[in-house]
Formats: structure tokens, sequence, C-alpha cells
């Protein structure tokens, strides 16, 4: 099962209990907005979602709707996979004690929060063995779990350019000397930047020599320790993008934002219609693919939207014809999967 969270915003600018202002992966941060958590299967099949104020952080939701779940299906032997958004301490502590309930999980590890020793370890290239030619991999202990970390070539050169970019916006930025509030209220900036007095800002160059150490690594951490290979928890964490890719359906779509609706009520009954919708749509999505081939949701929605059905009156005879448009062979083949039959040729409506 994979898990995720985001954000929906209103066309609004006044909050209540549960449309908060919050941390906004829309960039609205001045309007307010609801969290959502979605859990799909490892084929992208919707199980459920939970909807919580805007002003909540995201690692906060994870115990609530995993308990949810639990309640409302019978679930065995769940591997729960979530990115490092989820991973704290009391969320680690939560899943630890629904363990004896088959959940297990793999979530994405904040190695650079680690305890001093074990940073040092992972930092240590003689504790890595090659997985291929692009890929390093290395576990360690942590609190009786399975910490697996791995250094990827590509992402090293991505973290690097990625970095290498933000630095030089920012010394432009720094050239232009403007007041020092600026950036320090830009956390994008801020771990980069130093105060020398009151109101000199420069590069904190050891800083980025320190991040430059974790280019390319990514931690990850499971209780599985003995029942899954390295290479199975990679491959089970590389399918969280199911999960977002679902938040993009949904979003984009889907259209299931802005939100226009102010009651609570009203609001939950817009997410509930819009995970209906959006289950047909995966459903569909996985029929296909399962009878026929993959094809995403958009390309479906394309064929299917061609389908129409003209209407041709004739005064003379008092009929009202249908005439079908054509459909194209791709078409045919969705509506036999779903079993839906569609006349092809023109047919009486009605006589008046």
């Amino acid at each position: 099962m994979f898990f995720d969270a985001t954000t929906l915003y209103f066309e609004s600018f006044t909050e209540d209990e549960f449309r908060r202002n919050g941390y906004s992966k829309d960039l609205k941060f001045n309007q307010p907005q609801v969290l959502i958590a979605l859990m799909v299967t490892k084929e992208g099949l919707p199980i459920g979602y939970k909807a919580f104020s805007g002003d909540t952080y995201e690692g906060h939701t994870l115990i609530p709707a995993l308990k949810a779940l639990k309640k409302q299906y019978k679930l065995d032997k769940v591997v729960y996979v979530a990115d490092s958004g989820m991973f704290n301490r009391d969320n680690i502590e939560e899943l630890e004690t629904l363990e004896n309930n088959e959940f297990n999980y793999i979530v994405g590890a904040r190695i650079k929060s680690m305890p001093k020793t074990l940073r040092e370890q992972i930092l240590n290239p003689a504790n890595y063995s090659e997985l291929d030619a692009n890929t390093k991999i290395a576990t360690f202990d942590y609190k009786g779990r399975k910490l697996l970390v791995t250094h990827s070539l590509n992402r090293a050169r991505k973290d690097k350019a990625d970095r290498e970019k933000g630095i030089e916006k920012l010394r432009n930025k720094l050239k232009k000397h403007k007041s020092p509030k600026e950036y320090l209220s830009n956390q994008g900036y801020k771990k980069y930047l130093q105060v020398e007095g009151k109101s000199k800002i420069s590069l904190n160059e050891e800083k980025i020599r320190e991040d430059a150490m974790w280019d390319g690594l990514k931690g990850l951490l499971t209780n599985k320790t003995n029942l899954l290979t390295n290479e199975e928890i990679l491959h089970q964490y590389s399918n969280l993008w199911y999960v977002e890719e679902s938040f993009r359906i949904t979003k984009h779509d889907l259209r299931i934002r802005p939100i226009y609706h102010y009651k609570e009520s009203r609001v939950k009954a817009h997410l509930a219609i819009s995970f209906v919708a959006y289950m047909l749509v995966r459903y569909l999505e996985y029929r296909v693919k399962l009878q026929y081939k993959k094809l995403s949701p958009e390309r479906i929605r394309q064929m299917l939207i061609s389908i129409q059905t003209s209407i041709l009156v004739c005064n003379k005879k008092r009929i009202r014809y249908g005439i079908p448009s054509r459909m194209s062979i791709e078409t045919k083949k969705i509506y036999r999967l779903m079993n839906v039959k569609r006349t092809t040729t023109p047919f009486i409506i009605k006589k008046f």
C-alpha cells in the first residue's frame, strides 16, 4: 500500500476550522486549504482517503489514516510505503505498535538527521558495495530496523546541479545588497547563508561543502528486515510514483481544485465525489491495461469524449434520428472490454 498527502486550495481568503491556511503544495499560501491523504495499491488502484484541516502537518496524517483504514477493512500482511515526509519519531513508534496487526513499512529516511555515529558510517564509501553500474548500496542497523542507503551517480549529478543553480541565483541576489530579512525568511536560501554582525550576509561555504557530501545518497527504513531483499525493498519504494501520479490525475485531469464550497459538509461531499470519479478512472485504466494495453487516463478520456451522437430532425416525416459518430478500433476495444454496447448505424429516437 502506498501513501502520500497533498493540499487542495479554495478560491477564498477566509478561514474556518476545516479550511485553514498552511504549507501549500500549490503555492497558494494566502488562501485556505484542506489536506488529503490518499492510499493506493501497487497497481495504482485507490483504497481510501482521509481529509484533514489545511494547517495539519502532513507527517501527522499517516497514523490516523492507517487506523481508519484498519477499522474499515480487514487487512492482511500490508506493506506500507511512504516518502521521507512521513518519517518522524512519533510515526515510527506508532508503526511499531501496529506491527502485530501486520503493518510493515518502507519509508524514506532522513539520513542527515540520523545520530552522528550513524551519519559517519553512511558517509564512509568503504561500507558500500556495487548494485549496478550506476548504484552502490549499504545497509545499517537503526534501532533494530534495517536502514538501506543507496548512492546513485545520476542522483548525485542532479543534486549537484540543483545546488549550484540555487547558489548561483543566491550570489546574484546578494550582489543587489537587499535587506537581510529578505533572505532569512526564505527557507530555500537560509541554509546556505551566514550573518556577520548585524547586517552583513555571506555564503556559508562550509555548509555548502557539507551538503555536497550527501549528493546521490538516499535512505530507506524498513521493519521487514528478513522478509524482503534489498532489491525488493528498492523496487517497492520505486513504485511510490503511483500515488504521486494519482494526485496529478485528481488535480489536473479531474480538476478537483480549486474548491468553491464553504460548508465543511459540502467540501467533504466534493472530495467524496472526486474520489469516486478517480476510482472509476483508475479501475477503467486497470481493466484496459489488464486485457488490452497500457493507456493513460487522459488518453482514454480523449478517446471516449470523441464518441457522440448527432440528432437529425425530419419535420416532414416527424421523426427524430440519432446519427452515431465513428469509433476508432481502440475505442471499440474499450467498449467491448467494459461490456458496453453501442449502435453504430443511424436509429430512430422517437416519432413526434
